[in-house]
């Protein structure tokens, strides 16, 4: 079973802390799972408010929300995995204890192993119903570092993306030593993925694609002035395609993201 929870913030410097804190911890004094995103400070039920409850039986009461919050907040997502029995409540609640969101923002959801681990299956499935998984939405995934990433919110997510972009916008520490150290990443013991996922419809329903791509390019500027790493940018992007050719020219593995063509014999 896995015991999920959401929690939300109004101040990124509080996020920034607890999410660091807990990613650092040894796993049996932290959770089993720890991610975040960053949301929309409004009642649009793509990029707001409704995106953040783990049931449509638990809305999210934007009174407490502090009249002085920006126009985005963050809300940390983790899961406690555990058997059936278990006192999880009272682990999860002294785990939550000591940090720094907004009481009476949290969310909780039991569910089974499988069915959290399938939980971006059903996201596919949404998308494909109405229509916008097929359409384009340039995804965008940046690498930036622990020191640079309070500038990286208040230029990008409280700027450029205040108004949301039609999909989850994940913003989440993670600590090098689990990394492979080929990997080309930014040189900070703890960095952050930031990870666009757009869900747009398609035009006129949907914003322009070429809007979307100058608008994740001013992104990449923005990380890349702040000494982060954009992964398209990595030169282990290089090594990916050598082996790419060698390993699978004729594209057979994911063909469904046609990033690779088939070569042309």
């Amino acid at each position: 079973m896995v015991k999920w929870i959401r929690v939300v913030y109004t101040r990124f410097s509080d996020y920034k802390q607890d999410a660091e804190f807990l990613v650092t911890r040894p796993e049996p004094e932290s959770f089993n799972y720890i991610e975040g995103f960053v949301f929309v400070n409004s009642e649009d039920p793509v990029n707001g408010y409704g995106s953040v409850p783990l049931s449509p039986e638990c809305g999210f009461d934007s009174t407490r929300v502090p009249l002085d919050s920006g126009p985005v907040l963050y809300c940390l997502e983790v899961a406690l995995h555990h058997q059936q029995g278990d006192n999880v409540d009272k682990k999860a609640a002294e785990m939550l204890r000591a940090l720094r969101y907004v009481r009476g923002l949290e969310f909780s959801a039991e569910v089974g192993y499988v069915e959290f681990l399938t939980r971006v299956k059903r996201a596919e499935t949404e998308a494909r119903a109405n229509g916008s998984w097929n359409a384009p939405h340039p995804w965008l995934n940046l690498l930036v570092s622990s020191s640079d990433i309070a500038d990286f919110d208040r230029n990008v997510f409280q700027n450029i993306l205040k108004d949301g972009i039609g999909g989850p916008m994940l913003v989440y520490p993670l600590v090098r030593s689990k990394w492979d150290p080929r990997m080309a990443t930014p040189d900070a013991q703890i960095f952050y993925l930031v990870a666009l996922l757009r869900f747009s419809r398609r035009f006129p329903d949907g914003p322009p694609c070429r809007r979307i791509i100058n608008q994740n390019r001013s992104n990449t500027s923005a990380c890349l002035r702040d000494n982060g790493y954009d992964l398209q940018d990595c030169t282990f992007r290089t090594t990916f395609v050598d082996r790419k050719r060698r390993y699978d020219p004729t594209a057979i593995l994911a063909p469904g993201q046609q990033i690779f063509r088939k070569r042309e014999s």
